[in-house]
């Protein structure tokens, strides 16, 4: 009979569970140790108005919590008590709004219609490139009878709604340059490249693409032909005649006389003065015609440089796609019309630029707009940049957003706006709405403190280590 076998020499546990036990409680330690700091900061913000920091929902000891995802969540619960302390200085008809993608971090008042001022171009952008062809240019045509070297009668100049017609001059001038202007001497060297020396009557412009009201019906007097307008689809700087200090009341009259100087300085001969409701007639030839740059630019344009007569103008051919009406109102009914089709219901239309006073919208409805994957590119084509270009170029020069925060500004008197996003190396970018009403609120003393609070906070998130999440760690 064979022996039984010896026990083993090594000592064995009778007890395994408790080691291991004893194991998971020392590696766990670290992880309490991280949500005892996140629950101390949590109290030490209870009470303020900001959103509700809430315990960490996943228990510490869980094998799906990992260190990451303890920091993202106390980033976001000190971003939330930064924008609070924000919010706190900020007027009583205010709001503040940001987003993390589809999450909100924080919010105050987000529901609250306000004046927008030109954070309505954020409204006009997203309708322009929801229902308009992206591939949409907008066409300037030059008629007339052509006799060999000589246009027998007069020559018109056609507009197709293109609002960054503009001459050199006159662009050099501007306090925030067109980016991607429309050349009117390209276009009248295509009509000296066509072989006309001699126009026997004169330049006559045509604006009939879409409607000749030259101001929206609730602008103020003192915005009326200073901040916008007069419109039409034939506009050449803006409507402004070049060396002459009054802006004529017809925009196409304008054009019309900007490109007889233009034709000139050329060297073509045109026998009469300019004039400014001229039709192309039987017997007219195309000579030459330009197109406006793709309608992607024409909206980065609006929202760069906060171009009112863009905004306008492409409210109109807003309504002109919608019903055939080239008008502001058919604009506002398909603006109107899509954003309820997004479920949006809370605001107030007036028209496409922001000048208007009796515009309403919400910090969340501007929000939820920058922040649809669908007008990403949109966005992110056209706002300006902190502290480089357009409307921003001499703002948070020297803040840590510098550079990188994209925004529209938006200014009336008592109004000060602003709303764009800060871009994440990983994941959602940071989407924010401020909307700023009450006395004194534009002046820079103001509002810029605010300002740069805000991009300060944002500037933070996310917090790039466990020690900058948590503080002083237990």
């Amino acid at each position: 009979m064979s022996s039984p076998p010896r026990p083993s020499t090594r000592r064995r546990s009778r007890r395994p569970g408790l080691v291991l036990g004893c194991v998971g409680v020392l590696g766990a330690l670290p992880l309490l140790a991280l949500w005892i700091g996140g629950h101390s900061l949590a109290q030490r913000t209870a009470g303020r108005d900001a959103v509700s920091i809430k315990g960490l929902a996943t228990p510490v000891l869980s094998s799906r919590r990992a260190a990451q995802n303890i920091v993202d969540e106390i980033s976001r619960d000190a971003l939330a008590n930064d924008l609070s302390s924000v919010a706190e200085k900020i007027p009583a008809k205010a709001c503040l709004q940001v987003k993390r993608g589809s999450n909100t971090i924080f919010e105050k008042r987000p529901d609250l219609q306000l004046i927008p001022g030109s954070n309505q171009k954020i409204v006009t952008a997203a309708t322009a490139a929801t229902l308009l062809p992206p591939d949409t240019v907008f066409t300037t045509r030059v008629f007339g009878k052509v006799d060999a070297s000589k246009i027998d009668g007069n020559i018109i100049l056609v507009g197709g709604g293109d609002p960054l017609l503009t001459t050199s001059d006159y662009a050099a001038k501007e306090k925030f340059p067109t980016l991607k202007r429309t050349s009117l001497e390209a276009l009248a060297q295509r009509v000296f490249d066509a072989g006309v020396r001699i126009v026997t009557g004169s330049v006559v412009g045509n604006d009939d693409a879409l409607s000749q009201n030259r101001y929206v019906a609730s602008w103020g007097s003192g915005v009326r032909g200073v901040e916008g307008g007069p419109l039409g689809a034939l506009m050449v700087n803006d409507g402004v005649v070049v060396a002459n200090p009054i802006k004529p009341d017809n925009p196409s009259l304008a054009a019309a006389t900007e490109f007889t100087r233009v034709l000139r300085n050329l060297g073509v001969s045109i026998a009469g003065e300019p004039g400014g409701s001229g039709k192309a007639i039987e017997g007219d030839t195309e000579i030459a015609k330009i197109d406006s740059a793709p309608l992607i630019d024409v909206i980065a344009e609006m929202l760069t440089n906060s171009d009112n007569n863009t905004a306008e103008i492409l409210m109109r051919h807003i309504g002109f796609a919608h019903n055939g009406k080239g008008t502001t109102e058919s604009g506002l009914e398909a603006t109107s019309a899509l954003l309820k089709s997004w479920g949006y219901t809370n605001y107030v239309l007036k028209d496409g630029s922001g000048l208007s006073r009796d515009n309403r919208l919400t910090c969340s409805l501007l929000a939820s707009l920058l922040a649809r994957p669908d007008l990403s590119t949109i966005f992110e084509h056209g706002l300006a940049t902190a502290g480089t270009t357009g409307t921003l170029s001499d703002t948070f020069s020297t803040s840590p957003v510098a550079g990188k925060l994209r925004a529209k500004t938006g200014t009336l008197l008592n109004v000060k706006s602003l709303s764009g996003f800060l871009p994440q190396k990983k994941g959602s970018s940071l989407y924010f709405a401020f909307l700023l009403n009450g006395a004194g609120i534009a002046d820079q003393g103001n509002y810029r403190p605010l300002w740069d609070a805000l991009g300060l906070s944002l500037s933070k998130y996310p917090a790039r280590s466990l020690t900058a999440a948590f503080g002083v760690l237990p």
